[in-house]
């Protein structure tokens, strides 16, 4: 069983590039009144951003991009684990020098049954999925983004035994699979795609994968490149986008061709340092509960895991040293059961 799934990181597929410059113009004839921004943060490391209306979903979004070469790029992947005490993006990455960051999987714990979903980093299991099979938030550890050595990383579809038996140092499980092998599995993951779900739980795949919000994908291409991908929504200016639509986006655009959904909401934050005071470069949507019009780069929740690119170079790190964090003003705790 292992081998199946460890095959995936020794295989070449030879695709279409998915540089950053091809990625801005293929997602720009999305924005064509802002043709969107690219910044180099650091040797095959670029941040790309859009905000403004999307002629394809003819909504307001805002998406920020992350494109890191991984053969070329000087950087080490942390998958940093912190549920035991929660703290903001900005901190976590402030303290370790990350010159990004971005939050990753499920963090909650349920009273009635424990976490949702499986964390391991450097070797050490951090967290494992306890609440049972028929809990509604179950299927949120279908799928794990992994990692293999130094500048190895997959995507596959598993369970909590499969996770545990895997001989891999760094993974981190979530829900839906949204791009298997250049297959896009998302377009399919919720069948009720229209009409009424307001009689199904909050946390229900059905409706949590097929109403608009704000998501984060990680994916993968065919030419060694790692997209980490946020899409902000719960705001006239950014409205969100549902599962399916995150999958075309990755699939058509960043020509992706393994693509995981990792946690959205509130818990959506992209760090970038030095692009803003926090370093927070999308809009956080949990500000808006205290001011339903607020749109800025504040508010961010506290998460319990992220993946921070940590510089592998003395220089990168001084030059890090350098910029100066802010801490988030209006930072939020988060409620694991909320309403």
């Amino acid at each position: 069983m292992i081998s199946k799934y460890l095959m995936v990181f020794f295989i070449i597929i030879i695709a279409a590039c998915s540089s950053p410059n091809k990625i801005l113009k293929s997602v720009n004839t999305r924005f064509p009144e802002n043709p969107g921004k690219i910044q180099k943060l650091t040797k095959g490391v670029f941040w790309l951003s859009w905000l403004g209306k999307d002629t394809v979903l003819h909504r307001m979004e805002s998406i920020n991009a992350l494109v890191i070469n991984l053969e070329s790029a000087p950087l080490t992947y942390d998958f940093s684990w912190f549920n035991d005490h929660r703290k903001t993006l900005s901190y976590v990455s402030d303290s370790t020098l990350a010159v990004a960051a971005v939050n990753s999987g499920y963090f909650e714990y349920l009273n009635d049954g424990g976490y949702v979903s499986f964390h391991k980093s450097k070797g050490q299991v951090n967290q494992e999925v306890t609440i049972p099979e028929n809990h509604v938030r179950f299927w949120k550890h279908q799928a794990a983004f992994v990692q293999n050595g130094e500048k190895n990383f997959a995507i596959i579809q598993g369970n909590q035994n499969v996770y545990k038996q895997l001989p891999i140092e760094n993974i981190i499980s979530s829900a839906p699979l949204l791009i298997s092998d250049g297959v896009p599995m998302g377009k399919y993951f919720v069948n009720q795609k229209e009409g009424d779900k307001s009689n199904l739980p909050g946390e229900h795949p059905e409706r949590h994968q097929a109403g608009f919000g704000p998501r984060m994908a990680f994916a993968t291409t065919p030419d060694r490149r790692l997209i980490l991908l946020s899409v902000d929504g719960r705001s006239p200016s950014a409205q969100g986008i549902n599962a399916e639509e995150l999958t075309d986006l990755l699939y058509h655009h960043f020509k992706a061709n393994q693509a995981i959904n990792m946690d959205g909401g509130g818990s959506l934050t992209m760090f970038v340092r030095g692009a803003t005071p926090t370093g927070v470069v999308n809009y956080p949507s949990d500000q808006r509960k205290i001011n339903p019009d607020g749109f800025d780069h504040i508010g961010q929740r506290k998460i319990g895991m992220a993946l921070l690119l940590i510089p592998k170079r003395k220089v990168l790190l001084r030059r890090m040293e350098k910029i100066k964090v802010t801490v988030d003003s209006l930072a939020m705790d988060y409620t694991d059961n909320p309403k």
